[in-house]
């Protein structure tokens, strides 16, 4: 039944964070260290956003099925699901909390693109309540969960569910902001639930501070902003993919890898095999420059989810 499900549908699932993003613009330069105790903010815009959502509009703007499991806040969640709504995308999979708010993301870019951010995570919701609400999904009828930035226990569930109900299923796992606080313990626990892992530069040069060997054991891809893409392949070698030069300025570097996210497994899903779960493989510089396709359309303009993919 997996195997013929796994041919039959080809949605996506999307585990990750709903959040509105409060977007601005500042003239200073930040340090290493982020923008320091004050700073004058230049602009400030609000926008839907949150890693969660950003992949499904992002896999919706593919013309591809995304399901997004997620918790969100009722008190603000009507205008977000408005907004997100589509013949593309499923939110049933959304779990409202009562007397809540969606999360908060505070977004500062710098003059050079640097941005600092500080993340309210939104509401709070146990493991226990966090794996009934996974057991209420039908996760069998599809080809690859995207498991985006969230609390590490509620990431390890997610992919651990999809790994115990969809073997055949393919996980790609994108620990973005959360990869800072997970440690070789951590990554031991994890090392059994991911197929393929995607992060910035900064996320899996810490990741590999704790286990040096991790771009030798599965498919890792390792963005760099405008520099060229890292493809380490599980079965040895490396890709590398220059970052074509965007023909107008950048306006709001926000959400970019989520597009990059989106674009990649949109074309991922394309070619996954019932017999052969590693037939992906073959697609992996297609699906490459579909997500800095995305992603450069996202960068030209403000906010995550007001690109167009027309071309697709």
């Amino acid at each position: 039944m997996a195997e013929e499900s796994l041919v039959n549908n080809p949605s996506i699932i999307v585990i990750g964070a709903l959040a509105y993003d409060q977007i601005s613009s500042t003239k200073k330069e930040f340090s290493l260290t982020g923008p320091g105790l004050n700073c004058k903010l230049e602009t400030l815009d609000e926008h839907f956003g949150g890693c969660g959502g950003n992949i499904a509009y992002g896999i919706g703007q593919h013309i591809r099925d995304a399901k997004l499991i997620s918790v969100c806040g009722e008190l603000d969640f009507h205008n977000y699901r408005t907004h997100l709504e589509s013949p593309f995308i499923d939110l049933q999979g959304v779990m409202t909390k009562f007397d809540a708010k969606c999360a908060r993301a505070f977004v500062a870019t710098d003059l050079n693109g640097k941005q600092f951010t500080a993340f309210y995570p939104g509401p709070k919701v146990s493991e226990q309540s966090w794996e009934a609400h996974l057991a209420n999904q039908d996760m069998q009828q599809s080809q690859i969960m995207v498991c985006a930035p969230y609390p590490e226990k509620l990431m390890s569930s997610s992919l651990k569910h999809m790994r115990d109900t969809n073997p055949q299923a393919l996980r790609i796992w994108c620990p973005g902001q959360y990869a800072d606080s997970l440690n070789i313990d951590s990554l031991k626990h994890f090392s059994d639930l991911w197929d393929v892992l995607i992060g910035n530069e900064h996320e899996v040069d810490h990741l590999m501070t704790q286990d040096a060997d991790l771009v030798n054991k599965k498919t890792v891809i390792v963005t760099a902003g405008p520099k060229p893409i890292k493809v380490y392949m599980a079965h040895g070698g490396t890709r590398i993919f220059p970052v074509p030069k965007l023909t107008t300025p950048s306006v709001d570097p926000t959400g970019s890898g989520d597009a990059f996210i989106a674009g990649f497994a949109s074309v991922i899903c394309q070619h996954l095999s019932a017999d052969n779960k590693g037939a992906w493989i073959g697609h992996v510089n297609e699906a490459v420059k579909s997500g800095v396709r995305g992603s450069q359309r996202c960068l030209q303009q403000l906010g995550s989810q007001n690109y167009t993919n027309s071309s697709s």
